[in-house]
């Protein structure tokens, strides 16, 4: 059975294709049509999906739609979405509108539409944007049963849900709806600080470990209630449920605390006051849903996603802190991953009795390049380079001279996150090491982190686990006194890191790779970060790497087993 999956509701669109339960391609349409967080329909991304597996749109049995607007024609403005239609080919929209006032709407599943033009019917489920989020999770977890806990922004009507999955599928517990958001407070005060709202989050993460969150406590404690279960915002306070606004936090929010950022202002101790104390809120409203969750479901298993589940801090308490012993985050729990979780969703509510995926389930889905192909790329740039025949040991010799490399092999990483196969690479023992990536070849603010890869054997050597693998870069991590000392460059500001564990039946290459970095070095770990400038997608084509390799201070690029190096003349 093929399974087309889409997203294309919001930022950062993608598709994914499910052959017989397993994912066989999936891909971010940000990568192929090179704009950032590209939000419309995934053209692209579908073309690619259908090609990898040499397959025509007649083809596919299925196109699952990672958002229900069943759900929307709800609203009580249902009765005026088509009254005037524009232009003919509407009536395929307007004719069904009409007739759902005839009709029983689900208010969570799915909705499913049958186009038939002429030829073969093809079948629609638009699958509701929280049951995306916990299919990608819950099947591509090592557990058989599980709670599962969906935070986000915003969903057809949701913002959070409590979920419990089993063999027989995935049923709800409990819903929040929107405007009470935990993602919406991130994002309101993403944008004060004077970064997007609904891109730069991370930003405000990784600043909040400067900062003190005493100066800002009491002022969350007026707009954030935690006496309502699981929390209540003062919805005074906000307008992002508001299309007329100038800011996602209203005049009587703003007041309570500093003076809004604008984006080219520095970035003083307030600012990292402020992003500390939201972090706390944050953690502190995210650790109750979670508690509420295990009081619906006592169990020794969670699933995480949405787009909350983006903050890798907040997720590297959730053993420590909560009560679940196993943990699982899918590589992509934003909403880009709902493409992949709709369709799964699909999937095995067609196949209830399908087997599930093998665990670990990795995000190498997008498109490979052959040695001929790169090959005949770099020719056709009329660009100097060699062939290695011993390409990880020669790159670990450039990564211990302090050289910063560009890495680029196999299939690319679906998703946010370079996990070894899209990645700017570098030595992690020189603390200056961070600063020089940071304005040589990211071109971002100084005082984001990176990420360390460290090979499963030695993870426990240089970082504190919670007991649950890290496969996906999705969790921080303590550093232990070692990593401190010998890998400062990968150890934020408050002694952690987001580390990423690789094995080689995970991704021998970059498990050889680190292999090689160690015996030269004494040392498995890697400063990893994604394979693009700020402002732009991971690269995709080996044109977009020697590219970006051109117009930073890189010093290195390797495609497959071809090393490109600059001239130190």
């Amino acid at each position: 059975m093929n399974i087309l999956g889409i997203h294309n509701s919001g930022l950062l669109s993608s598709a994914a294709l499910i052959q017989d339960g397993r994912i066989t391609a999936a891909i971010p349409e940000e990568r192929l049509d090179r704009k950032k967080m590209s939000r419309g329909f995934p053209s692209r991304a579908l073309e690619f999906c259908l090609e990898s597996a040499d397959l025509s749109f007649e083809d596919i049995d299925l196109v699952a739609v990672g958002w229900n607007p069943g759900i929307n024609v709800l609203s009580r403005y249902r009765g005026g979405f088509a009254e005037r239609v524009r232009y003919s080919g509407e009536w395929l929209y307007s004719v069904p509108n009409h007739l759902s006032d005839y009709v029983s709407w689900p208010d969570s599943g799915a909705t499913e539409q049958v186009f038939q033009t002429g030829g073969d019917a093809l079948r629609i489920k638009y699958v509701s944007h929280h049951d995306a989020h916990a299919a990608l999770a819950y099947y591509t977890s090592p557990f058989d049963a599980s709670a599962i806990l969906t935070v986000d922004a915003y969903g057809e009507r949701h913002s959070t849900t409590w979920k419990e999955a089993t063999a027989d599928g995935i049923q709800t517990y409990q819903t929040l709806d929107f405007p009470q958001s935990v993602g919406s407070l991130y994002a309101a005060f993403t944008e004060h600080l004077g970064f997007r709202p609904f891109h730069d989050e991370w930003k405000v993460m990784g600043l909040s470990a400067y900062g003190d969150p005493g100066r800002f406590r009491e002022a969350f404690a007026a707009l954030v209630s935690t006496e309502v279960n699981p929390f209540e915002l003062d919805l005074t306070c906000f307008n992002h449920f508001s299309f007329d606004t100038d800011g996602l936090l209203s005049e009587k929010g703003r007041s309570l605390f500093c003076e809004r950022r604008r984006r080219d202002d520095p970035i003083e101790s307030v600012h990292q006051d402020l992003a500390a104390a939201l972090q706390e809120i944050t953690e502190q409203v995210l650790l109750r849903c979670v508690n509420d969750l295990h009081g619906m479901k006592p169990s020794c298993n969670v699933c995480l996603s949405g787009g909350a589940i983006m903050n890798s801090v907040f997720n590297g308490k959730v053993r420590s802190k909560g009560p679940f012993d196993r943990v699982h985050i899918p590589f992509s729990p934003d909403d880009c991953g709902n493409s992949i979780g709709a369709a799964l969703w699909a999937y095995h509510r067609e196949n209830p009795s399908a087997d599930r995926l093998s665990y670990p389930v990795m995000p190498y889905l997008g498109r490979a390049w052959s040695n001929e192909e790169v090959e005949a790329a770099l020719k056709t740039a009329r660009l100097a380079f060699r062939k290695s025949t011993r390409c990880a040991e020669e790159t670990a010799e450039l990564l211990a001279s302090g050289a910063i490399v560009g890495w680029f092999q196999g299939r690319s990483e679906f998703g946010q996150r370079a996990l070894g196969n899209r990645s700017i690479l570098a030595d992690p023992r020189a603390v200056e090491m961070r600063d020089r990536v940071n304005s040589a070849v990211k071109f971002r603010e100084a005082f984001r982190p990176f990420a360390p890869a460290v090979t499963e054997e030695a993870m426990d050597r240089y970082f504190v686990s919670d007991g649950n693998p890290v496969y996906y870069m999705e969790r921080v991590c303590p550093a232990t006194s070692e990593a401190r000392q010998s890998v400062p460059a990968v150890v934020h500001q408050d002694g952690s890191a987001r580390v990423q564990t690789v094995t080689r039946e995970t991704n021998a290459t970059f498990y050889g790779l680190l292999e090689a970095f160690g015996a030269l070095t004494g040392i498995p770990v890697l400063m990893n970060t994604s394979f693009n400038v700020q402002g732009e997608p991971i690269v995709e084509r080996p044109l977009d790497a020697v590219r970006t390799f051109y117009s930073t201070g890189l010093d290195a690029l390797v495609i497959g087993p071809f090393i490109l190096q600059k001239s130190t003349t």
